[in-house]
């Protein structure tokens, strides 16, 4: 049987000119109470996905204690801090010549720092990025097959994990989703698990009853409680969902619980959807809708852009 976690790694190495430390950070989430969520497996994700490169190599190779753990930006602990504080975000450090504006400037790695620091080696700067590497990373086996997939990344628009594009360097980020969970309705303790008899990303398995959806939301710029949408639809067929009736999302309550990195954070959006109709072995797509005021429409997560991989994991199945 197979426990499903979405361990996702990012992947950018430091842009600080600082030595790392390997001193390790008091863990503020030490006593923590929270839910242990089944979250989905990682293994197959597709290749060159952001979360593939925050699986592979952000988070085994960057977010060492004392680097880009949160102790220098970028900050590559989970999906979303990592790609928020890469692209788009302007620099801190630079060369010589003032060459670089942005750590990632999408559609060209030649101009985004990032790309530099991986492969050239700065005057006056701490060295090529990664300074060391842990234990638990295959840098040193896979480096050059890795930064080409970081460069390929860039240069095809720098997408989130959802294929969502960021717009040109500068622009506000789209919102992201970094987190799912399902509930008995009213129950914030016993969340539903997914099948656990399946392969890859299986859909979490649900009552034909109320049940409690929840998202862990964020966006670069926005507080989550104060995305102007918040709404979720769902059918089952893809085509469907856009036409389907919405449930709003409401942010007067959270829960404690675990994002698809398996890190402690808290859930503020909830919707309830009433399931007690609809026959057992049906299985359902969800979709989200957030908007952050910047972006050209809403943004929807997944959407027609994303992997079937991705997508996956955005599916309940009726018990």
């Amino acid at each position: 049987m197979q426990k499903a976690k979405l361990v996702i790694l990012l992947l950018v190495l430091g842009l600080v000119l600082v030595q790392c430390k390997k001193d390790d950070p008091e863990n503020p989430y030490e006593d923590i109470v929270r839910v242990q969520n089944d979250n989905p497996d990682a293994n197959d994700l597709p290749v060159g996905n952001f979360a593939w490169l925050h699986a592979k190599v952000f988070k085994p190779t960057c977010a060492n204690s004392g680097c880009h753990d949160g102790t220098f930006e970028p900050e590559f602990n989970t999906i979303s801090s990592s790609y928020n504080s890469l692209v788009n975000h302007s620099v801190i450090s630079n060369d010589a010549g003032f060459t670089f504006n942005y750590r990632v400037v999408p559609g060209s790695a030649s101009q985004s720092l990032l790309n530099e620091r991986l492969t050239n080696d700065i005057p006056n700067s701490s060295g090529i990025m990664p300074l060391e590497v842990d234990e638990d990373s295959d840098w040193n086996e896979l480096s050059t097959s890795y930064i080409s997939a970081i460069a390929e990344w860039i240069n095809s628009g720098a997408p989130d994990m959802f294929g969502n594009m960021p717009g040109e360097a500068g622009a506000d980020l789209p919102p992201q989703v970094e987190g799912l969970m399902a509930f008995p309705a009213g129950n914030t303790t016993t969340p539903y698990a997914r099948d656990e008899d399946g392969f890859g990303i299986t859909p979490i398995l649900v009552d034909a009853a109320p049940i409690d959806i929840w998202v862990y939301a964020t966006d670069d710029q926005t507080a989550p409680q104060d995305l102007t949408v918040n709404e979720i639809r769902y059918a089952e067929s893809i085509e469907e969902i856009d036409s389907a009736l919405a449930s709003l999302f409401s942010t007067g309550e959270n829960v404690n619980g675990l994002n698809f990195n398996e890190a402690p954070v808290t859930f503020l959006h909830k919707a309830t959807i009433d399931l007690t109709n609809v026959e057992s072995g049906t299985t359902l797509f969800l979709r989200t809708y957030f908007d952050d005021g910047a972006q050209e429409s809403v943004t929807a997560i997944p959407n027609e852009n994303s992997n079937e991989i991705i997508t996956a994991i955005f599916v309940i199945r009726v018990q």
